[in-house]
């Protein structure tokens, strides 16, 4: 099975170069509350893959747009995760940004995104079901 490791940037970690960086997360908190999207993997934090020529910034902001129907500012490289599957993830990583700055614009369901809420972090850890290990990186915000 493969494993994740997490690297936070407040520990002295450098933010990977942009070539390895091969999606975009972002953890929007509000208090206690966390802005999450439903999909057919389960609840999760709006993000993903860069396309094309994109920035990591430019990605995040299309991805967060388009599942989450939010737009948010003040953003800042928070974490970047790295996998031991060196055939799937070769040399690359996905990068977590963070805000306390979202606004909730219009959701349109979609493939990528069929439900969207605010909801208690609490909550969404208990709603979660990815790979990654949301309750060390969440314990970062509140106390958990």
């Amino acid at each position: 099975m493969t494993k994740f490791f997490i690297k936070y940037i407040d520990d002295g970690n450098v933010i990977p170069e942009k070539e390895s960086i091969s999606s975009v997360f972002l953890i929007a908190t509000e208090g206690s509350k966390i802005l999450a999207i439903h999909n057919d993997r389960g609840w999760e934090i709006p993000g993903g893959h860069i396309e094309g020529e994109e920035t990591p910034e430019e990605a995040l902001v299309r991805e967060v747009e388009e599942e989450a129907g939010a737009s948010f500012s003040h953003e800042r490289p928070f974490a970047f995760i790295e996998s031991d599957d060196q055939d799937a993830y070769k040399d690359k990583v996905m990068l977590i940004y963070e805000t306390k700055n979202f606004e909730l614009g219009t959701f349109t369901p979609s493939e990528d995104a069929f439900g969207r809420e605010v909801i208690e972090i609490e909550e969404f850890l208990k709603r979660y079901k990815g790979r990654i290990d949301f309750v060390h990186i969440l314990s970062r915000f509140v106390t958990i």
